[in-house]
Protein backbone atom coordinates (compact mmCIF):
# COMPACT_ATOMS: atom_id res chain seq x y z
CA UNK A 1 0.00 0.00 0.00
CA UNK A 2 2.65 2.47 0.97
CA UNK A 3 6.28 3.11 1.76
CA UNK A 4 7.84 4.71 4.81
CA UNK A 5 11.35 5.47 5.95
CA UNK A 6 12.22 3.25 8.89
CA UNK A 7 13.43 6.30 10.82
CA UNK A 8 9.84 7.40 11.34
CA UNK A 9 7.32 4.60 11.19
CA UNK A 10 3.59 4.90 11.54
CA UNK A 11 2.68 4.21 15.15
CA UNK A 12 0.47 1.20 14.44
CA UNK A 13 3.53 -0.81 13.38
CA UNK A 14 5.61 -0.24 16.51
CA UNK A 15 5.99 -3.70 17.97
CA UNK A 16 3.86 -6.79 17.38
CA UNK A 17 5.74 -8.07 14.32
CA UNK A 18 6.24 -11.75 13.51
CA UNK A 19 8.87 -12.92 10.99
CA UNK A 20 7.50 -14.95 8.07
CA UNK A 21 10.18 -15.49 5.41
CA UNK A 22 12.67 -13.72 3.15
CA UNK A 23 12.18 -12.84 -0.52
CA UNK A 24 15.09 -11.61 -2.69
CA UNK A 25 16.99 -10.92 0.52
CA UNK A 26 14.21 -8.84 2.12
CA UNK A 27 12.67 -9.98 5.38
CA UNK A 28 8.87 -10.18 5.38
CA UNK A 29 6.98 -9.73 8.64
CA UNK A 30 3.33 -9.90 9.65
CA UNK A 31 1.94 -7.45 12.17
CA UNK A 32 -0.55 -9.01 14.58
CA UNK A 33 -3.32 -6.95 12.96
CA UNK A 34 -2.66 -8.78 9.67
CA UNK A 35 -3.76 -12.10 11.16
CA UNK A 36 -7.10 -10.51 12.09
CA UNK A 37 -7.76 -9.08 8.64
CA UNK A 38 -6.54 -12.30 6.95
CA UNK A 39 -9.04 -14.31 8.98
CA UNK A 40 -11.75 -11.74 8.24
CA UNK A 41 -11.18 -11.79 4.47
CA UNK A 42 -10.94 -15.58 4.27
CA UNK A 43 -14.09 -15.94 6.39
CA UNK A 44 -16.02 -13.35 4.38
CA UNK A 45 -15.10 -15.09 1.14
CA UNK A 46 -15.94 -18.57 2.46
CA UNK A 47 -19.23 -17.64 4.15
CA UNK A 48 -20.39 -14.71 2.03
CA UNK A 49 -18.88 -14.22 -1.42
CA UNK A 50 -18.60 -17.80 -2.67
CA UNK A 51 -21.95 -19.10 -1.32
CA UNK A 52 -23.64 -16.12 -3.03
CA UNK A 53 -22.06 -16.50 -6.47
CA UNK A 54 -21.50 -20.27 -6.32
CA UNK A 55 -24.58 -21.84 -4.66
CA UNK A 56 -25.04 -25.50 -3.83
CA UNK A 57 -21.44 -26.26 -2.89
CA UNK A 58 -20.21 -27.85 0.32
CA UNK A 59 -18.88 -25.82 3.24
CA UNK A 60 -15.48 -27.49 2.80
CA UNK A 61 -15.31 -26.26 -0.80
CA UNK A 62 -16.21 -22.72 0.27
CA UNK A 63 -13.54 -22.74 2.99
CA UNK A 64 -10.85 -24.02 0.60
CA UNK A 65 -11.79 -21.42 -2.01
CA UNK A 66 -11.86 -18.68 0.61
CA UNK A 67 -8.43 -19.54 2.02
CA UNK A 68 -6.82 -19.90 -1.41
CA UNK A 69 -8.29 -16.64 -2.70
CA UNK A 70 -7.24 -14.77 0.45
CA UNK A 71 -3.74 -16.21 0.04
CA UNK A 72 -3.44 -14.90 -3.52
CA UNK A 73 -4.87 -11.54 -2.47
CA UNK A 74 -2.15 -11.06 0.15
CA UNK A 75 0.42 -12.41 -2.29
CA UNK A 76 -0.64 -9.57 -4.59
CA UNK A 77 -0.12 -7.05 -1.79
CA UNK A 78 3.31 -8.51 -1.07
CA UNK A 79 4.31 -8.42 -4.74
CA UNK A 80 3.26 -4.75 -4.84
CA UNK A 81 5.56 -3.95 -1.90
CA UNK A 82 8.36 -6.08 -3.33
CA UNK A 83 8.23 -3.99 -6.49
CA UNK A 84 8.84 -0.84 -4.43
CA UNK A 85 11.61 -2.59 -2.53
CA UNK A 86 13.47 -3.98 -5.53
CA UNK A 87 13.46 -0.62 -7.32
CA UNK A 88 14.61 1.12 -4.13
CA UNK A 89 17.45 -1.39 -3.66
CA UNK A 90 18.58 -1.06 -7.27
CA UNK A 91 18.80 2.69 -6.70
CA UNK A 92 21.06 2.31 -3.69
CA UNK A 93 18.38 2.53 -0.98
CA UNK A 94 18.35 -0.62 1.18
CA UNK A 95 15.00 -1.91 2.41
CA UNK A 96 14.92 -2.93 6.04
CA UNK A 97 11.75 -5.02 5.93
CA UNK A 98 8.26 -5.44 4.50
CA UNK A 99 5.42 -5.68 6.98
CA UNK A 100 1.93 -6.96 6.19
CA UNK A 101 -0.63 -5.35 8.46
CA UNK A 102 -4.26 -4.31 8.86
CA UNK A 103 -4.43 -1.99 5.85
CA UNK A 104 -2.19 -3.89 3.45
CA UNK A 105 1.59 -3.66 3.44
CA UNK A 106 4.46 -1.29 4.17
CA UNK A 107 7.98 -1.39 2.77
CA UNK A 108 10.35 0.27 5.23
CA UNK A 109 13.26 1.90 3.45
CA UNK A 110 16.37 3.02 5.33
CA UNK A 111 16.26 6.56 3.93
CA UNK A 112 14.27 8.76 1.60
CA UNK A 113 15.38 9.14 -2.05
CA UNK A 114 17.87 11.94 -2.63
CA UNK A 115 16.29 13.18 -5.87
CA UNK A 116 12.80 13.40 -7.40
CA UNK A 117 13.61 11.06 -10.28
CA UNK A 118 14.44 8.19 -7.90
CA UNK A 119 11.38 9.01 -5.80
CA UNK A 120 9.15 8.79 -8.87
CA UNK A 121 10.64 5.48 -10.03
CA UNK A 122 10.15 3.85 -6.63
CA UNK A 123 6.62 5.24 -6.28
CA UNK A 124 5.51 4.07 -9.73
CA UNK A 125 6.82 0.52 -9.27
CA UNK A 126 4.02 -0.58 -6.93
CA UNK A 127 1.01 0.65 -8.95
CA UNK A 128 2.60 -0.60 -12.17
CA UNK A 129 2.89 -4.04 -10.65
CA UNK A 130 -0.70 -3.93 -9.39
CA UNK A 131 -1.82 -2.95 -12.88
CA UNK A 132 -0.05 -5.98 -14.38
CA UNK A 133 -1.62 -8.25 -11.75
CA UNK A 134 -5.09 -6.79 -12.33
CA UNK A 135 -4.80 -7.26 -16.10
CA UNK A 136 -3.56 -10.81 -15.60
CA UNK A 137 -6.49 -11.69 -13.34
CA UNK A 138 -9.02 -10.11 -15.74
CA UNK A 139 -7.56 -12.22 -18.53
CA UNK A 140 -7.85 -15.28 -16.28
CA UNK A 141 -11.53 -14.42 -15.67
CA UNK A 142 -12.13 -14.36 -19.42
CA UNK A 143 -10.18 -17.55 -20.15
CA UNK A 144 -11.79 -19.62 -17.37
CA UNK A 145 -15.24 -18.54 -18.58
CA UNK A 146 -14.79 -19.68 -22.17
CA UNK A 147 -16.30 -23.09 -21.44
CA UNK A 148 -19.58 -21.55 -20.27
CA UNK A 149 -21.17 -21.54 -16.84
CA UNK A 150 -19.42 -20.04 -13.82
CA UNK A 151 -16.61 -22.33 -12.62
CA UNK A 152 -15.07 -21.77 -9.21
CA UNK A 153 -11.69 -20.59 -10.56
CA UNK A 154 -13.43 -17.85 -12.56
CA UNK A 155 -15.17 -16.55 -9.44
CA UNK A 156 -11.89 -16.54 -7.51
CA UNK A 157 -10.11 -14.75 -10.34
CA UNK A 158 -12.95 -12.22 -10.51
CA UNK A 159 -12.49 -11.33 -6.86
CA UNK A 160 -8.72 -10.99 -7.32
CA UNK A 161 -9.16 -8.88 -10.46
CA UNK A 162 -11.57 -6.50 -8.72
CA UNK A 163 -9.39 -6.36 -5.59
CA UNK A 164 -6.21 -5.52 -7.51
CA UNK A 165 -8.04 -2.95 -9.60
CA UNK A 166 -9.31 -1.30 -6.42
CA UNK A 167 -5.83 -1.39 -4.84
CA UNK A 168 -4.41 0.20 -7.98
CA UNK A 169 -7.00 2.99 -8.00
CA UNK A 170 -6.72 3.64 -4.25
CA UNK A 171 -2.92 3.76 -4.26
CA UNK A 172 -2.95 6.25 -7.13
CA UNK A 173 -4.87 8.80 -5.05
CA UNK A 174 -2.57 11.86 -4.97
CA UNK A 175 -1.85 12.19 -1.27
CA UNK A 176 0.82 10.97 1.14
CA UNK A 177 1.55 8.33 2.26
CA UNK A 178 -0.03 6.62 -0.78
CA UNK A 179 1.96 5.94 -3.92
CA UNK A 180 0.04 8.62 -5.77
CA UNK A 181 1.13 11.06 -3.07
CA UNK A 182 4.75 10.01 -3.59
CA UNK A 183 4.33 10.68 -7.31
CA UNK A 184 2.79 14.08 -6.59
CA UNK A 185 5.67 14.91 -4.24
CA UNK A 186 8.23 13.89 -6.87
CA UNK A 187 6.56 16.11 -9.49
CA UNK A 188 6.39 19.15 -7.17
CA UNK A 189 9.92 18.48 -5.93
CA UNK A 190 11.24 18.42 -9.48
CA UNK A 191 9.36 21.61 -10.37
CA UNK A 192 10.37 23.60 -7.27
CA UNK A 193 13.60 21.94 -6.17
CA UNK A 194 12.26 22.05 -2.60
CA UNK A 195 11.52 18.67 -1.01
CA UNK A 196 10.09 20.27 2.14
CA UNK A 197 7.55 22.27 0.15
CA UNK A 198 6.73 19.25 -2.02
CA UNK A 199 6.21 17.03 1.03
CA UNK A 200 4.02 19.64 2.71
CA UNK A 201 1.79 19.92 -0.38
CA UNK A 202 1.51 16.14 -0.79
CA UNK A 203 0.78 15.67 2.92
CA UNK A 204 -1.99 18.29 2.75
CA UNK A 205 -3.48 16.36 -0.17
CA UNK A 206 -3.27 13.17 1.92
CA UNK A 207 -5.11 14.84 4.79
CA UNK A 208 -7.78 16.07 2.37
CA UNK A 209 -8.30 12.53 1.09
CA UNK A 210 -8.50 11.32 4.69
CA UNK A 211 -11.13 13.97 5.39
CA UNK A 212 -13.24 12.82 2.44
CA UNK A 213 -12.99 9.21 3.62
CA UNK A 214 -14.11 10.21 7.11
CA UNK A 215 -17.04 12.13 5.62
CA UNK A 216 -18.00 9.15 3.47
CA UNK A 217 -17.73 6.84 6.45
CA UNK A 218 -19.95 9.04 8.60
CA UNK A 219 -22.56 9.30 5.85
CA UNK A 220 -22.57 5.50 5.46
CA UNK A 221 -23.03 5.03 9.22
CA UNK A 222 -25.69 7.72 9.73
CA UNK A 223 -27.77 6.66 6.73
CA UNK A 224 -27.57 2.98 7.69
CA UNK A 225 -26.10 2.02 4.33
CA UNK A 226 -23.15 0.19 5.86
CA UNK A 227 -21.92 0.60 9.41
CA UNK A 228 -18.98 -1.76 8.94
CA UNK A 229 -17.97 -0.09 5.67
CA UNK A 230 -18.26 3.34 7.28
CA UNK A 231 -16.08 2.36 10.22
CA UNK A 232 -13.54 0.82 7.84
CA UNK A 233 -13.37 4.09 5.87
CA UNK A 234 -12.76 6.03 9.08
CA UNK A 235 -10.00 3.68 10.25
CA UNK A 236 -8.25 3.92 6.88
CA UNK A 237 -8.61 7.71 6.96
CA UNK A 238 -6.99 7.94 10.39
CA UNK A 239 -4.10 5.81 9.21
CA UNK A 240 -3.63 7.98 6.11
CA UNK A 241 -3.69 11.17 8.16
CA UNK A 242 -1.13 9.79 10.58
CA UNK A 243 1.08 8.67 7.68
CA UNK A 244 0.84 12.08 6.00
CA UNK A 245 1.86 13.83 9.23
CA UNK A 246 4.73 11.38 9.79
CA UNK A 247 6.06 11.90 6.26
CA UNK A 248 6.14 15.68 6.64
CA UNK A 249 7.65 15.62 10.14
CA UNK A 250 10.38 13.28 8.95
CA UNK A 251 11.41 15.49 6.04
CA UNK A 252 11.17 18.61 8.20
CA UNK A 253 13.38 17.08 10.88
CA UNK A 254 15.90 15.89 8.30
CA UNK A 255 16.05 19.35 6.72
CA UNK A 256 16.51 21.11 10.03
CA UNK A 257 19.13 18.67 11.30
CA UNK A 258 21.20 18.52 8.13
CA UNK A 259 24.36 20.44 8.86
CA UNK A 260 24.20 20.08 12.65
CA UNK A 261 27.49 18.31 13.48
CA UNK A 262 27.61 15.36 15.84
CA UNK A 263 30.19 17.23 17.86
CA UNK A 264 27.31 19.33 19.18
CA UNK A 265 25.29 16.37 20.49
CA UNK A 266 27.67 13.49 21.22
CA UNK A 267 28.67 12.40 24.71
CA UNK A 268 32.37 12.97 25.37
CA UNK A 269 32.61 11.42 28.84
CA UNK A 270 32.89 7.88 27.49
CA UNK A 271 33.55 4.74 29.51
CA UNK A 272 35.80 2.40 27.52
CA UNK A 273 37.00 -1.16 28.08
CA UNK A 274 40.19 -3.02 27.31
CA UNK A 275 40.15 -5.97 24.89
CA UNK A 276 42.23 -8.03 27.31
CA UNK A 277 39.78 -8.23 30.25
CA UNK A 278 37.58 -11.28 30.71
CA UNK A 279 33.83 -11.21 30.25
CA UNK A 280 33.38 -11.81 33.97
CA UNK A 281 35.37 -8.64 34.67
CA UNK A 282 33.39 -6.83 32.00
CA UNK A 283 30.07 -7.75 33.59
CA UNK A 284 31.11 -7.00 37.17
CA UNK A 285 33.17 -3.85 36.57
CA UNK A 286 31.26 -2.26 33.71
CA UNK A 287 27.78 -3.59 32.99
CA UNK A 288 26.73 -3.85 36.63
CA UNK A 289 28.45 -0.60 37.61
CA UNK A 290 27.56 1.76 34.75
CA UNK A 291 24.42 0.12 33.31
CA UNK A 292 25.25 0.86 29.66
CA UNK A 293 24.34 -1.84 27.15
CA UNK A 294 27.37 -1.33 24.91
CA UNK A 295 30.95 -0.12 25.39
CA UNK A 296 33.68 0.93 22.97
CA UNK A 297 36.79 -1.25 23.11
CA UNK A 298 40.01 0.79 23.14
CA UNK A 299 43.59 -0.45 22.80
CA UNK A 300 46.61 1.86 23.09
CA UNK A 301 44.30 4.86 22.88
CA UNK A 302 42.63 3.76 19.66
CA UNK A 303 39.10 2.32 19.34
CA UNK A 304 39.07 -1.15 17.80
CA UNK A 305 35.53 -2.38 18.39
CA UNK A 306 32.43 -2.48 20.55
CA UNK A 307 31.15 -5.04 23.03
CA UNK A 308 27.51 -5.35 24.06
CA UNK A 309 25.18 -7.41 26.18
CA UNK A 310 24.27 -9.42 23.07
CA UNK A 311 27.94 -10.33 22.55
CA UNK A 312 28.14 -11.71 26.08
CA UNK A 313 24.86 -13.60 25.61
CA UNK A 314 26.46 -15.73 22.90
CA UNK A 315 28.99 -17.16 25.37
CA UNK A 316 28.25 -20.09 27.67
CA UNK A 317 28.10 -19.03 31.37
CA UNK A 318 30.94 -21.38 32.36
CA UNK A 319 33.22 -19.78 29.74
CA UNK A 320 32.84 -16.17 30.91
CA UNK A 321 35.90 -16.36 33.17
CA UNK A 322 38.20 -17.49 30.37
CA UNK A 323 36.75 -15.58 27.39
CA UNK A 324 38.18 -12.12 26.75
CA UNK A 325 36.52 -9.08 25.26
CA UNK A 326 38.71 -9.35 22.16
CA UNK A 327 37.18 -12.78 21.46
CA UNK A 328 33.56 -11.56 21.24
CA UNK A 329 33.70 -7.85 20.36
CA UNK A 330 32.41 -6.46 17.07
CA UNK A 331 35.36 -4.89 15.20
CA UNK A 332 34.92 -1.34 13.97
CA UNK A 333 34.32 -0.75 10.28
CA UNK A 334 33.47 2.31 8.16
CA UNK A 335 29.77 1.50 8.64
CA UNK A 336 29.99 1.33 12.43
CA UNK A 337 31.75 4.64 13.16
CA UNK A 338 30.94 8.30 12.61
CA UNK A 339 33.02 11.47 12.60
CA UNK A 340 32.45 14.68 14.63
CA UNK A 341 31.83 16.59 11.38
CA UNK A 342 29.09 14.19 10.24
CA UNK A 343 25.68 15.75 10.74
CA UNK A 344 22.72 14.43 12.70
CA UNK A 345 20.82 13.49 9.55
CA UNK A 346 23.71 11.20 8.54
CA UNK A 347 23.69 9.57 11.98
CA UNK A 348 19.93 8.99 11.86
CA UNK A 349 20.18 7.41 8.42
CA UNK A 350 23.04 5.18 9.59
CA UNK A 351 21.10 4.10 12.67
CA UNK A 352 18.10 3.24 10.52
CA UNK A 353 20.10 1.27 7.96
CA UNK A 354 22.11 -0.76 10.49
CA UNK A 355 19.60 -1.09 13.33
CA UNK A 356 22.23 0.21 15.78
CA UNK A 357 21.26 2.73 18.45
CA UNK A 358 24.75 4.06 19.26
CA UNK A 359 27.94 4.79 17.33
CA UNK A 360 31.50 5.62 18.34
CA UNK A 361 32.57 9.02 17.03
CA UNK A 362 36.18 8.79 15.85
CA UNK A 363 38.54 11.60 14.85
CA UNK A 364 42.09 11.01 13.61
CA UNK A 365 41.94 7.44 14.85
CA UNK A 366 41.01 8.49 18.39
CA UNK A 367 37.70 8.12 20.18
CA UNK A 368 36.10 11.56 20.34
CA UNK A 369 32.80 10.48 21.85
CA UNK A 370 29.66 8.38 21.55
CA UNK A 371 26.41 9.40 19.87
CA UNK A 372 23.21 7.54 20.71
CA UNK A 373 19.65 7.68 19.47
CA UNK A 374 18.72 9.19 22.81
CA UNK A 375 21.30 11.97 22.36
CA UNK A 376 19.72 12.86 19.03
CA UNK A 377 16.16 12.71 20.34
CA UNK A 378 17.09 14.93 23.30
CA UNK A 379 18.64 17.44 20.90
CA UNK A 380 15.55 17.41 18.69
CA UNK A 381 13.29 18.01 21.71
CA UNK A 382 15.44 20.92 22.92
CA UNK A 383 15.34 22.53 19.48
CA UNK A 384 11.60 21.99 19.20
CA UNK A 385 10.98 23.54 22.63
CA UNK A 386 13.22 26.52 21.93
CA UNK A 387 11.51 27.17 18.61
CA UNK A 388 8.13 27.42 20.35
CA UNK A 389 9.26 29.90 22.99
Amino acid sequence: MTRLSSTNRVGILRGGRFPLFSVVGIRVYAHYSWFLVALLIAGTLALGWFPTVLPNRSLAQYVILGVLTAFFFFASVLIHELAHSVVAATNGIPVRRITLFLFGGIAEITREPSDPRTELKIAIAGPATSAVLAIGFWIAVYVTGLGGGRPAPQVAFLYLAVANTFLLAFNLLPGLPLDGGRMLRAIIWRATGDITRATYSASLAGKAIAGLLILGGLIAILTGRGVITGLWFIFIALFLRQGADASYRQVLARTRLTGTPLGDVMSTNVVTVSPSITLTELVETYFLAHHFICYPVVQNGRPIGTVSVKDIGRVAPDALKTTRVADVMTPLSPDTVLAPDDDIATAMARMASTGRGRFPVVEDGRLAGIVTRRDIMDHIRVRANSSHQ
